[in-house]
């Protein structure tokens, strides 16, 4: 059912029946005070006449006895049997005295005055009707006041009786008022003031029609575009109207599709994102090792620890050529593809320099130049780069912007390898310095990224740098795996049940001179 429809059957709900309802109980409740009314006025004159036969019923019955006694000539007293002539009297004083009790009662009732029709009665003992006209006397016989009386039809509905219970002298008064002309009255101004009700209903149903349109029109407005942006068409918006509430509806479907659109494109980018991500943790696994390295006086292995979301740390480890080793571990600024595709261009063009450049800080500045960018989001890294000569324990290292390294030596002491110039791609120009180290037989390299450093407890408190050196002091003898095992289980139970922020990564590499570990690249 349309909407118009609807509003034009809930407009006559609304206000065409109670109209009705209104007239009908206004004129019900007019015609019962009418009646009652009229009534309590017949009742009024019915005890003022009933008032008068009492004062009158003496004389009435005086008059009565005397006539009833009257001697006549030539009576006899003791005579017991009733002549021809004492019948013939008997019954003529009979018909005196009904006589007479017509004539006074129908003065009675004629003494009053007969206000909008009606007609004063009385009936006496034996149940016989008197009234002011004998027209009246057949009204009222229609009326049904005296069982067996006939008369012409009359409708009782249209008239008011009321009565006075018989007196001593077994008369009883009443009066009977129509009241048709105050109810056809009644009726023509209900009829009346239902015309004019619906009347105005009509002109106000004329009003709402209009004013429907308008309604259904702007919310078939909203019904469209509610559609259409079901359908996925987010540009839609609808017309704003002048009316308030029907503005305010408008300007809100607008907002919500608006909001539609932008939160459908932050979906998009949190999938677009999250695709990336997933790309670039691909790539970057793809550009970790795969296994330890063994190689003439040196064993090399890393671990990384992934988080919840991917980071941009990456490590590699390789030989260069007789003798020498290359070891590097770095974090590159963002997410996504295109930290991915920067760690994998910044590990190929360092593994192919290395082998022209044996100078790391000019390698690394000439990196650093190479990312000079006038963006100011412009991707940076950061970058510790070492080179083993194996043979001789010569250990070349340059730390640009990384965290600090630690070199472990075998009676206990940890020496700090800190930054010796910032990260590549952040302020380009600064210059780096190359830094040397000699490593001992069971000296052992530990590198590792801000993500084993900044892991926090639930409390928030961070690893810390004296907790890898602890570690690094207790497992240094134990080889390299145990040492790796150990520092991920200590992490990890610091951490306890809270995911981690940032990918922590650690890459450990032991000297032994005495003894040729052996080759495996």
């Amino acid at each position: 059912m349309r909407l118009r429809v609807q509003l034009a059957i809930a407009f006559f709900l609304l206000a065409v029946v109670p109209l009705f309802g209104i007239t009908v109980y206004t004129y019900l409740g007019s015609q019962k005070a009418i009646r009652r009314a009229v009534h309590a006025e017949a009742e009024l004159l019915a005890l003022e006449m009933s008032a008068r036969v009492a004062r009158v019923k003496d004389l009435l019955e005086a008059r009565l006895a005397s006539m009833r006694h009257r001697p006549l000539p030539g009576e006899r007293g003791d005579d017991t049997g009733e002549s021809a002539f004492e019948k013939a009297r008997r019954e003529a004083l009979a018909t005196a005295q009904d006589e007479e009790l017509r004539l006074l009662l129908r003065a009675i009732l004629s003494e009053g005055e007969r206000q909008q029709g009606a007609i004063p009665f009385a009936v006496d003992a034996r149940g016989r009707l008197y009234a002011p006209e004998p027209k009246d006397e057949r009204t009222l016989a229609g009326l049904g006041i005296v069982s067996g009386a006939r008369g012409p039809r009359v409708e009782a509905e249209d008239w008011v009786v009321a009565e006075q219970p018989r007196s001593a002298s077994g008369i009883r008064i009443g009066v009977a008022r129509p009241v048709d002309a105050a109810l056809r009255d009644i009726r023509r101004t209900a009829v009346r003031n239902l015309g004019l009700g619906l009347a105005l209903a009509l002109v106000a149903g004329l009003g709402v029609l209009p004013l429907s349109h308008r309604m259904t029109r702007h919310i078939d407005s909203l019904t469209a575009g509610a559609e259409r942006l079901a359908r996925g068409e987010l540009e839609v918006r609808v017309p704003v109207p002048h009316g308030r509430e029907f503005a305010r509806l408008a300007e809100t479907f607008n907002r919500m599709a608006r909001d539609l659109r932008v939160h459908q494109q932050q979906l998009v980018e949190q999938e677009r994102l999250r695709k990336e991500l997933e790309i670039g943790r691909r790539i970057q696994e793809e550009l970790l090792p795969r296994a330890p390295l063994l190689a003439p006086f040196t064993e090399v292995s890393g671990v990384s620890i992934p988080a919840r979301e991917v980071g941009g740390d990456f490590f590699n480890y390789f030989t260069l050529r007789e003798h020498e080793v290359a070891i590097l571990v770095g974090d590159v600024s963002g997410k996504g593809v295109g930290a991915a595709l920067l760690m994998a261009s910044l590990q190929a063009t360092i593994r192919a320099r290395l082998g022209a450049e044996r100078d790391l800080a000019c390698l690394v500045d000439a990196l650093d130049r190479e990312m000079e960018s006038e963006e100011p989001l412009a991707p940076y890294y950061t970058l510790f780069l070492s080179v083993l000569e194996t043979e001789h324990g010569r250990l070349r290292w340059v730390n640009a912007g990384h965290t600090t390294q630690f070199l472990g030596r075998t009676d206990g002491t940890v020496e700090r390898l800190a930054s010796t110039g910032r990260p590549p791609g952040l302020y380009p120009g600064g210059g780096y310095e190359q830094r040397t180290a000699q490593l001992r037989d069971g000296d052992a390299l530990f590198l590792f990224t801000d993500g084993l450093v900044e892991a926090e407890d639930e409390s928030g408190e961070p690893f810390g740098m004296a907790r890898i050196e602890a570690l690094l002091r207790l497992h240094l003898s134990q080889g390299l795996g145990p040492l790796l095992g150990r520092v991920q289980a200590g992490v990890r139970e610091h951490r306890g049940p809270r995911e981690a922020a940032d990918d922590a990564t650690m890459v450990a590499l032991r000297y032994s001179h005495d003894a040729l570990v052996g080759t495996r690249a």
